[in-house]
């Protein structure tokens, strides 16, 4: 694989996978759908898989560096924040 599939593959994880689970978190919790170890099992794939090859090729190419949006990040954490603290006062 080279940088490019590698760049592809952590967008896909930061932009696709993380908000999908926020947003299946969510749609729980307000009661539009019920868990689904099915769903949850593939969540847990597509994350494996996308920290995984990234890692693998981060020790053969240790000069590589992949950057997220401070402000994507920060809109993020206080999403799951927001979260968390919903299921805690439940």
């Amino acid at each position: 694989m080279n940088e490019k599939h590698i760049t592809l593959c952590n967008k896909l994880l930061y932009y696709l996978v993380a908000p999908g689970l926020l947003l299946y978190f969510i749609s729980i919790d307000s009661g539009i759908i019920t868990s689904s170890f099915g769903v949850l099992a593939i969540f847990g794939l597509a994350i494996l898989l996308g920290v995984g090859i990234p890692m693998i090729y981060k020790k053969k190419n240790p000069e590589y560096k992949f950057n997220i949006s401070s402000k994507y990040a920060n809109a993020m954490a206080i999403l799951v924040i927001l979260e968390l603290t919903y299921n805690m006062s439940k």
